[in-house]
């Protein structure tokens, strides 16, 4: 059997990486820092999760995993060095923790076998950073020449994440998911594992990524913020009100305009990618998950701001674009850490100077003009608190 080392056993650690590859018949392991995490795994020594699927719904019983805390003594060892495969689902704040404390696994590896080949996979929405988490497990190693041994035979790819997995926590053991598009996966690798569904090898996986991001994370992210001011709890109820749908059409139909003019892509090749058929009986996502994290999804190049950068080369309407940005900045979820730091940061310095500081753009710019002025407007008619 084939082994797979999963670094991050939350909800999509779990739900779908863990899920597919039990599926596959692959050796499977876990690894996470949170002990809540880890010793819940081992308790159980299963966990369910209910899939939804185009034509079917079934709940798939996941067993037979090793479960991993990041100990000092490295109790993950020998599962790290007997699998070719490394999935890292993991959020961008993450990576350069996760590779200092691989590092001593892969020096390992150089040690026990200097012939070995590893491939890393990256599950996470930020885009053009794989250079960068490349970096982090390269430098993180001991000396030049284990550095020359993982040029040579590791590779760190990035990949397209087309699939909503939740649960009440990281540490549930009952989680949801859809399975209705194929994790799309940056080549050449080193492994094969051709032999499991829901992955499949493409070209172009940046420029896919940007696409990706901005056409489907981007009108999902509006969703939820609009969807939270209007104290909707599910996205599926939020789509529903007139006002959001207006606005989730606008960012939609703006983003492609702007995708357009930026990409060499076709309107059909974009709705390929953007196209995700409808699971039967499909769980409702709930606005809390789709928001969480505000201050990334605001943030410089990422699903919205990408897309207004596109829109000023160009010189297209970003409007839409900005009052989705505006519903971010009053999105005020007590249980969101990322969403009360926002909220803390616009209490001290004012909306102007904290749009400022989240999108990166300079306090006068006409960008954090027209987001303030939607932020006002939503302020004024009582939908911003």
């Amino acid at each position: 059997m084939k082994n797979v080392l999963i670094v991050g056993a939350g909800r999509l650690g779990k739900g779908f990486v863990g899920e597919t590859f039990f599926n596959a018949n692959w050796n499977i392991s876990f690894l996470d820092k949170d002990p809540e995490v880890i010793e819940k795994l081992q308790e159980t020594g299963q966990y369910k999760v209910k899939v939804h699927k185009t034509d079917d719904v079934v709940e798939n019983i996941v067993s037979g995993y090793k479960a991993y805390l990041t100990d000092e003594d490295y109790s993950v060892m020998d599962s790290f060095l007997e699998s070719e495969l490394i999935m890292l689902p993991l959020y961008p704040k993450d990576f350069k923790e996760a590779a200092d404390y691989l590092s001593k696994c892969f020096n390992q590896q150089f040690k026990q076998n200097r012939e070995s080949k590893k491939t890393l996979i990256c599950l996470t929405n930020k885009n053009h950073i794989i250079d960068q988490i490349t970096g982090y497990f390269r430098e993180a190693l001991q000396d030049e020449e284990t550095k020359a041994w993982f040029d040579k035979n590791v590779v760190v790819r990035d990949s397209i994440v087309r699939r909503s997995t939740d649960a009440e926590s990281n540490t549930s053991t009952e989680l949801i998911t859809t399975a209705v598009a194929s994790l799309l996966i940056q080549q050449p690798v080193h492994c094969d594992f051709s032999d499991v569904k829901w992955l499949e090898l493409r070209d172009k996986i940046e420029m896919l990524k940007d696409i990706k991001v901005f056409t489907i994370n981007g009108p999902h992210a509006a969703t939820a913020f609009y969807g939270y001011l209007k104290a909707y709890k599910l996205i599926p109820e939020a789509e529903k009100d007139g006002d959001i749908s207006e606005l989730i059409k606008g960012v939609h139909d703006t983003t492609v305009a702007a995708v357009m003019k930026e990409y060499p892509v076709t309107r059909d090749e974009i709705r390929e990618l953007e196209y995700l058929p409808a699971a039967k009986n499909e769980m409702p996502d709930s606005v809390f998950r789709v928001a969480f994290d505000p201050i990334r999804k605001l943030s410089p190049r990422d699903r919205f701001m990408g897309v207004v950068d596109l829109c000023k080369k160009h010189q297209l309407s970003y409007e839409p674009i900005a009052q989705a940005i505006a519903c971010g900045f009053g999105y005020s979820e007590e249980r969101d850490p990322k969403a009360v730091i926002l909220q803390k940061t616009i209490a001290e310095k004012g909306i102007e100077k904290s749009v400022s500081q989240y999108i990166g753009e300079p306090a006068d710019s006409d960008v954090v003009k027209h987001v303030v002025a939607q932020y006002e407007k939503m302020k004024t008619g009582g939908l911003i608190k």
